[in-house]
């Protein structure tokens, strides 16, 4: 199954900077090209497959600098024996030929990923200018250089650039190939020198693992005996009943910051239905839950939204009213 890498561009302004070090060489300079897309899409079929265990996403904020021997990065995925599986991406200058010139351009992508044994279709497949100055994002979907399913594992998503001459740095994120989805995989940073030009090339680093629902989670998560626990909107009064007798149960505030109420439900989540349609699967899973806000307005949204994205939820309900916060802390304060 064939996969595509999207690479995507926040554009924004840029400079032009000629970073080649010497102007006889047959080498591409370091400057973006012309146009307004730099959007590279692979023309392979994005269709999920069956054997894909989930998606990696990395995203940083790229700085184009105005000095020479810089503004080159590579990205790539790594096992946990330090093996490059898989290069995402890499800047043209010295994936065609930069790094014989060039000793210090991302040199520990060079030696990792040996440029010089590969054929130019394959150094054309992962290359590509400079890019703009903007937010940059790269996808992994689990498949090595030859499009083949990895194992389930721990593995190392990499960044390295080279700011200026000899100064390079060198971003690493753990994850679980196969694990649980993971939101925000943290990075360890290690650069060459303290002091550095162009030492913001690249910033924000960020980056997530989305699992692959297998087709037993999607039958659960669609299953009609979980939707047909949908308790619509309860009055405060058999609001604070409920609340009462029903052990685990998960509160959530989905007011917006501006009508955020303080002192609310003791241990309530706050999720503003603004929100809620993309910070769903922060609200545990197994519990029962019930929104509020203010008057039970805006909860209504809110609801909705959640029986469409989590109809996991065993019991969902929301307040139609004035939420009994008083009430309710008074009885949590007795137990």
């Amino acid at each position: 199954m064939r996969k595509t890498l999207i690479v995507l561009l926040a554009q924004s302004s840029f400079w032009l900077s000629v970073c080649t070090g010497n102007n006889s060489s047959d080498l591409p300079e370091e400057t973006l090209s012309s146009g307004t897309d730099n959007s590279i899409v692979s023309s392979e079929d994005d269709t999920p497959d069956e054997n894909q265990k989930g998606t990696l996403e990395l995203s940083f904020d790229f700085i184009r600098g105005s000095t020479p021997a810089s503004n080159q990065y590579a990205v790539w995925v790594e096992d946990a024996n330090g093996t490059l599986v898989k290069t995402l991406y890499v800047t043209d200058f010295t994936a065609l030929g930069g790094y014989e010139r060039r000793k210090e351009s991302i040199p520990i992508w060079v030696s990792k990923e040996g440029p010089a044994e590969m054929s130019e279709s394959d150094i054309d497949a992962i290359s590509g200018a400079t890019p703009k100055a903007g937010t940059v994002t790269y996808t992994w979907d689990g498949t090595d250089a030859n499009g083949s399913f990895v194992p389930n594992g721990t593995y190392t998503i990499c960044l390295e650039g080279t700011m200026y001459w000899t100064s390079s740095v060198l971003f690493s994120g753990k994850f679980e190939l196969g694990g649980e989805t993971q939101n925000n995989i943290s990075f360890t940073s290690t650069f060459t020198e303290d002091e550095s030009t162009n030492r913001d090339m690249l910033s924000n680093i960020s980056a997530s693992y989305t699992a692959v629902k297998s087709d037993t989670e999607d039958d659960e998560m669609n299953s009609d005996t979980t939707k047909t626990n949908a308790l619509g909107g309860l009055s405060p009064e058999d609001a604070l009943e409920y609340m009462k007798k029903t052990p685990n149960l998960v509160i959530v505030q989905v007011n917006t910051a501006q009508w955020y109420i303080e002192d609310g439900f003791k241990g309530a989540m706050w999720i503003p239905h603004t929100e809620i349609a993309e910070r769903y699967d922060e609200i545990p899973k197994g519990v029962p839950v019930i929104l509020h806000c203010g008057a039970g307005v805006v909860s209504v949204p809110a609801y909705e939204a959640l029986l469409e994205k989590r109809p996991d939820i065993p019991e969902l309900s929301y307040i139609a009213g004035r939420p009994p916060i008083a009430e309710y802390n008074e009885w949590v304060g007795n137990q």
